[in-house]
């Protein structure tokens, strides 16, 4: 794939060791993309707990052992609804602690990327996730707590070499850096947006761009 060379605005700053940074604010009430990634932490959760169980129940008596661990219909819709409605509630209690912003700061260079929540935020995203882990335990929920130690990490790095798959979603203002165990969400402004999405790509050898 062709690429043209850009530069980066003011708002991106090249230090003496080569990397790029910057800082992006996300408004947690007009960009929904937080949310998401919250309910897709649930679903992979709640698939993993659901294979566990079917294992113990085929082991234990075998097809039929399965067949009793497959919820009906309804259960089903009822647990759907309950995933919807905790990944709801527990994103607004999280926005409202964090004044209903997001502010994370992104370290780039030529082998990898970080992404770093703010030291006075991330101390609150830690308080938030110790609550979630504590009730998801002991309400016996795998699913919460599962989301709960999600949010704990409050930084990510990412390795270009690894990364899969690249998607740009430009009304977010956002570029998808997935691995195979982890997704990456990187938040630019527009006027830059270009310039971090092609540096992105032209790093990442095996990544599917989307």
């Amino acid at each position: 794939m062709f690429f043209l060379i850009m530069t980066p605005s003011s708002n991106i700053q090249k230090g003496q060791d080569g990397r790029y940074r910057w800082v992006y604010e996300v408004r947690l009430l007009k960009n929904y993309a937080i949310l998401w990634e919250v309910y897709w932490a649930f679903s992979i959760t709640a698939v993993i707990c659901f294979l566990l169980v079917g294992c113990i129940g085929f082991c234990s008596d075998g097809i039929d052992g399965l067949k009793d661990m497959i919820p009906s219909p309804k259960v089903l819709l009822i647990i759907v609804g309950a995933v919807l409605l905790a990944g709801a509630l527990g994103y607004f209690l999280y926005a409202a602690i964090s004044g209903w912003k997001y502010v994370v700061r992104f370290t780039m260079d030529d082998k990898e990327l970080v992404h770093e929540q703010m030291p006075r935020q991330a101390k609150k995203a830690q308080v938030v996730s110790t609550l979630t882990v504590l009730a998801g335990l002991l309400a016996r929920r795998p699913g919460v707590a599962g989301a709960g130690m999600l949010a704990a990490r409050t930084t990510m790095v990412t390795s270009f070499s690894g990364v899969k798959k690249i998607k740009a979603v430009r009304r977010s203002n956002l570029i998808k850096v997935n691995e195979t165990l982890s997704r990456n969400q990187v938040y630019v402004d527009e006027q830059d947006f270009d310039f971090v999405y092609q540096f992105i790509c032209q790093h990442c050898p095996n990544a599917k761009i989307v």
